[in-house]
């Protein structure tokens, strides 16, 4: 994976002021159907990552990582593996990681290997790993229409051709959830629109004093409603959390800075959600040099 300093193309800066984060994103057009935006809160101190994707325009197509080649329920559902490498082994313009899942340790973090998702997981049709009390689902169904939801156990799972789980959903009908957690940690997410055109995949860095320290759950959900999103769900997060956007030359640069404490700062996670796009970058991602 290339590796550059950290400086993102024209608008792709951290540099805003409090009033321009909060105000409506200036969002990148950066392939066909996705725009890119990433901007800075001051208090608490963030950096924000987010993709809007319009699911309308030809050539978009969701995918999440395939099962493991040995696939075996509980056992070997998918295989591990870096954000950066699921983009580009996938074809993808953009990725973020998703499910929890087990083994965690020092070493499963740190090496490829089989791997086990905790909640509703589904790859081009195939149930990799069924749903899990408490774990909401983001679900690409397979007439194209997106949602946010709790299945259960013995649930029909038929109509769906992508899905990814996390742990709350954050964001309801445009208002922010009350949480009685008020932890603070990197976070990954994702959302839609209102009229469901737009999807968001957003990641916001933490740990890392006088970088950006991270974010509650609420806060997570008001970046989300700051960004369009109508419909709000936590994903993994703290180390695991990492924004990648394809270059013109199909490789993948990561965009946030991760604070997981492996030798190149990337987590090998057991999936990762991501968007199929045309066309070359319209502006060339750049982003840290680990």
């Amino acid at each position: 994976m290339k590796r550059r300093l950290f400086s993102i193309a024209l608008a792709l800066t951290f540099a805003a002021t409090i009033a321009q984060a909060q105000d409506a994103p200036k969002w990148v057009p950066m392939y066909d159907g996705i725009d890119v935006a990433t901007y800075e809160v001051a208090d608490p101190l963030m950096k924000v990552c987010a993709a809007r994707i319009d699911i309308t325009v030809p050539g978009i197509e969701f995918k999440t990582t395939p099962p493991n080649e040995n696939f075996e329920p509980e056992t070997r559902e998918t295989t591990r593996q870096t954000t950066a490498g699921f983009l580009k082994d996938s074809g993808l313009s953009v990725a973020v990681n998703a499910n929890f899942y087990n083994p965690f340790n020092a070493q499963t973090i740190s090496t490829s290997g089989d791997a086990n998702l905790i909640g509703l997981g589904v790859s081009d049709g195939f149930v990799e790993s069924q749903p899990v009390a408490n774990y909401p689902s983001f679900v690409v169904k397979k007439n194209g229409d997106v949602d946010i939801c709790v299945y259960n156990e013995g649930d029909d799972l038929s109509e769906i051709q992508q899905a990814v789980s996390g742990n709350r959903i954050v964001l309801q009908d445009g208002e922010v959830l009350e949480q009685t957690d008020k932890a603070v940690h990197p976070r990954t997410a994702v959302g839609f629109s209102k009229d469901k055109k737009y999807v968001y995949l957003m990641t916001i860095d933490g740990r890392q004093k006088g970088f950006s320290v991270g974010a509650t759950y609420e806060q997570v959900a008001t970046q989300l409603k700051n960004l369009g999103a109508y419909v709000g769900l936590n994903l993994d997060g703290g180390g695991s959390t990492t924004f990648v956007l394809r270059d013109a030359e199909n490789e993948p640069v990561v965009i946030n800075r991760p604070c997981n404490a492996t030798k190149d700062k990337l987590r090998f996670n057991a999936n990762g959600i991501g968007v199929k796009a045309g066309g070359a970058p319209k502006e060339a991602p750049e982003g840290f040099k680990f």
